[in-house]
């Protein structure tokens, strides 16, 4: 997978983490991912029902993981005491593109483990990441 991600992106551990796990879920690493979030997570597809504990999670992945992504772009990361948003592009594997906003709560200040996830995803319509 192509990973165009703005350098700004990695420039604290919290960010890292949020970058890391991106790449995590846009590369379908679904065991990588699960270490990164507490059991009881919740993970909102805003317009679908929440997805609840790691166990759901990991197979609600396993579910999308037929497209991949063929390129991932991480427009901005941005953090702040036990809050972080990432927003980028996907194109996929059958030339479809989504931009995607991901929320985050993590389980303490320190931002070791990813309590819930709040996602906005939206099919754009070109055929390739800018």
């Amino acid at each position: 997978m192509k990973l165009n991600i703005q350098p700004q992106c990695d420039n604290a551990p919290k960010k890292a983490l949020i970058k890391q796990l991106t790449i995590h879920f846009a590369s379908y690493d679904i065991e990588k991912a699960m270490q990164c979030l507490e059991d009881e997570v919740v993970w909102t597809l805003m317009g679908d029902k929440p997805i609840q504990g790691k166990q759901n999670f990991a197979a609600a992945l396993k579910e999308m993981s037929h497209n991949k992504a063929l390129e991932l772009t991480i427009h901005s990361i941005i953090t702040h005491g036990k809050e972080a948003a990432v927003n980028g592009e996907m194109l996929l594997e059958n030339g479809q593109t989504f931009g995607f906003s991901d929320f985050y709560q993590f389980s303490s200040v320190k931002g070791q483990k990813v309590r819930s996830i709040l996602s906005y995803v939206v099919e754009l319509n070109r055929n390739t990441i800018r």
